[in-house]
Parts: structure tokens; C-alpha cells; sequence
């Protein structure tokens, strides 16, 4: 009864000023784009995914789906049984799914997202489970409204008597944006709770939308601990409704204390979906999400897939992923675990054999980074492991698409099978 009291003081604010937009909602045409913020139409389809990953004999089986139209993922789900030792900390088996809704008059102007995880713990039968939920709400072009709330009441890494120590999350925000011409301005406000810790963060956030569809953003987010404050640096250029055949891509950089990530793309050929929508959505989202919780971060993105379809959306797509945190294993020694991804990946969407087409092409340079115990300094040390992968993969008769990825010195290859219906 407690956390629907929360949810609904937390939202109030955004439906006390719904009401006094539902008449103007119900006025307008169904088929008015001007209201729409996510591009003309387009015909939803369903893709479901069936995958299974191995690596040293420790395997993962999922099933996946998710619906997609132009406003992209608004209904996902994903079924898993997790066997890999230091993935997602734990060997699970994960049921997780949500949704994204419009529920008045299927207007844009009001946006609600909710979704949530339950999983079991293999080794333990100890279960943790996740929850995420928000409002968005557009009265104007101009205005854009977000109230958030997330909750986790689940287990993480303990100590060697107890390798399991469980834990409660909470995460309430606010976040608000007006535009002017091409510059918009973003205020946030939010309150991240860890068990009896709590602090609280306020930030600010500015983005310029230039000519010929570049962008940019910087933000930053003070909190009560000063080493939560937060910067956020995106920079890059989306792609118009009507390829223009140029390039697209961007990069964003998040640092905090003992924490940096960065990551980055370019998107070219005439398939490319890297368009403004996407490229606001993703940068402002990374601000957004320095108050939200690590733990809903897939839900919240809509990246459910074992193999995901970003790398349909542009003929090339150049990936490029870094992340390096600080961890303190031993007082006074801090180590460091983190990864860097490059990816380049070609579609050859002019292909057509019988009934063979879009074979795709992907190789992968990756570094992990993770502490290793040293016996003869009685210290972890970092240890850096790099390898090389591979992806290969092709639909039939329109519907069906295999990929593979293998990287042979880890002896780790994932097979996805995915079917689509239009």
C-alpha cells in the first residue's frame, strides 16, 4: 500500500495536467502528424528470437520478442536460463518483460512506459526482482515532461561468509525540457535511496540543434555525495526522415568519480534510421538515466534481444563501447573492471539469392578488464584479456534471420534465430 501511495503522489502532478489537456487531444484529427514526435507512421511488425550462447561448456538459452513501429519498441519480453559464472553477477533464470503505452487517444502527447524483472538465483533459490515505471508527457512541441520511479529488491555479490547479501533500491526523478528555436534546456530532479542511504541529485542540461541535423548536449548532475556528481557530453548528427545519403552517428561521454563511459557510432547507406528522434532520445536519456537504477538499464533501453537488430538500422554501422569503474576489493587498493567494444558491421541490402537476402557481415575487437588475485604481492591486480569475434548472417523468404557470432580463442559463439512478422 506504501509504494501505491508513492506512485501515486509521484505521478499526480503529471495527470493534474493531462486533464487539462483532453479536450484539445480529442479535437484533433487521428491522422495529424503534427502532434506526432517520432516521424510519419509505419507499419508495426513482431520479431521473435530464439537464442542459445556458449562459452567453455557454461551456456545461456533465451526466447525474445518485441513489437516495433515507428515509435520503435513498445511491447518486449524476454524468458532466460542463465549457466554463465560472472554474468549479470549471478547464474539466474530471468523473466522479464514491458511495455510501452499511449493510453489516451493513442496520442504522443502522453507516454507511459512500465516493465519489470523476476529472477531466480541458481545456485542459491534466493529470488531478486526489479521495477521500472515512467510518464512522459508533451503538452506543446516545446514542453516535454518525464517522472520516473524504479525499485530493486534483489541480491548482490557478499562477503566470503556470505556471498549473497541482499538489498533494496529506490529511485524517484523529475525531469522537465522547454525548447526555444534550436536550443532546449533541461532541469532534473531526483532522490536514489540504497537500503537506509539516501541522496539526493539536481542537474541541469543544455541542447543545441545546429544546421544539417548536428547536435549537442552537456550536462551536469550534482548529488549529496559528491562523488555521484555526474557529467554528460553527447555530440553528433542524425540522419532526416529522407535519407540525404550523408553519414550519421554520434558520441556520448559520462564521467563521475572512479567512473567512465563512452560510446559512439556512425550509421551511413540508405537505410539509415539514426534519425533526430533517436539521436535526442538517446542523448538526453543519457543524461536521464544518472538518476535512475544499473539494474532496469535493458528495460528501460528496450535491448532485450541476445542479438539485437541495431546494426540493421544503416548499411555500415561502426560501433564503439568503453567502460572503466573503480572498484575497492582491498582497503586502499582500487581496481578496476570495464570492457571496449569496436564493432563494424555491413548489411549488403542489395543482395537477393532465390530465397537468401541481406546477408550481413560483422567483425569485433574487445578488451575486458577485471582484478585478478596475485600470490606472491598478496594484491588484485587489473588483468586485460583482448580477442577478436565475429558475426555472420542472412534472412530467408523475408522472415527468417540466422545470425552467429563466434570468438574462437574463447571458444564463446551465440546462435539467434529470429523470425519476423509484418
Amino acid at each position: 500500500m506504501k509504494k501505491i501511495f508513492l506512485l501515486l503522489l509521484l505521478f499526480s502532478p503529471a495527470f493534474l495536467i493531462l486533464l487539462a489537456q483532453v479536450e484539445p487531444m480529442q479535437k484533433r484529427e487521428a491522422g495529424d502528424l503534427r502532434y506526432s514526435v517520432f516521424g510519419p507512421p509505419r507499419p508495426p511488425f513482431w520479431e521473435f528470437q530464439l537464442s542459445f550462447l556458449n562459452e567453455d561448456g557454461q551456456n545461456v538459452s533465451s526466447f525474445n520478442f518485441y513489437k516495433k513501429n515507428q515509435r520503435n519498441k513498445v511491447i518486449f519480453f524476454k524468458m532466460t536460463d542463465n549457466g554463465l559464472n560472472n554474468r549479470n553477477e549471478f547464474r539466474v533464470q530471468e523473466i522479464t518483460g514491458g511495455a510501452v503505452l499511449f493510453p489516451i487517444n493513442d496520442d504522443d502527447r502522453f507516454q507511459l512506459e512500465i516493465g519489470g524483472t523476476y529472477d531466480k538465483l541458481k545456485d542459491a533459490s534466493l529470488y531478486s526482482k526489479a521495477f521500472f515505471s515512467r510518464v512522459t508527457f508533451r503538452p506543446q512541441s516545446n514542453l516535454w515532461f518525464r517522472f520516473g520511479y524504479e525499485y530493486f529488491d534483489g541480491y548482490t555479490s557478499g562477503g566470503r561468509v556470505d556471498p549473497y547479501r541482499n538489498t533494496i533500491l529506490n529511485s524517484y526523478y523529475a525531469v522537465g525540457k522547454v525548447s526555444i528555436s534550436n536550443v532546449s534546456i533541461m532541469g532534473l530532479l531526483g532522490n536514489g535511496k540504497i537500503d537506509d542511504a539516501s541522496n539526493t541529485r539536481f542537474g541541469i542540461a543544455g541542447i543545441f540543434e545546429g544546421p544539417y541535423n548536428f547536435f549537442f548536449l552537456g550536462g551536469l548532475i550534482k548529488s549529496s555525495e559528491s562523488k555521484e556528481d555526474v557529467r554528460t557530453l553527447a555530440i553528433g548528427r542524425s540522419a532526416p526522415f529522407r535519407p540525404d545519403g550523408l553519414p550519421s552517428g554520434m558520441f556520448i561521454w559520462k564521467h563521475k568519480d572512479n567512473y567512465d563511459f563512452q560510446i559512439g557510432g556512425i550509421f551511413w547507406g540508405k537505410t539509415n534510421l539514426f534519425v533526430m528522434p533517436a539521436a535526442i532520445g538517446m542523448s538526453q536519456g543519457m543524461f536521464i538515466s544518472s538518476a535512475a537504477l544499473r539494474e532496469n538499464t535493458e528495460l528501460r533501453q528496450g535491448k532485450l534481444m541476445s542479438i539485437t537488430d541495431d546494426y540493421r538500422n544503416s548499411d555500415i554501422t561502426f560501433f564503439y563501447v568503453y567502460l572503466n569503474q573503480g572498484i575497492q576489493i582491498t582497503p586502499g587498493n582500487i581496481n578496476h573492471v570495464g570492457f571496449k567494444a569496436v564493432q563494424i558491421i555491413k548489411m549488403f541490402n542489395e543482395i537477393k539469392f532465390f530465397f537468401i537476402s541481406n546477408p550481413v557481415l560483422g567483425i569485433f575487437y574487445n578488451e575486458l578488464t577485471e582484478p585478478e588475485y596475485n600470490p606472491i604481492t598478496r594484491i588484485f591486480d587489473d588483468k586485460e584479456i583482448s580477442y577478436i569475434s565475429f558475426q555472420v548472417g542472412t534472412t530467408f523468404y523475408d522472415s527468417f534471420i540466422l545470425n552467429i557470432t563466434n570468438a574462437p580463442s574463447r571458444g564463446e559463439w551465440t546462435l539467434a534465430l529470429s523470425f519476423l512478422m509484418k
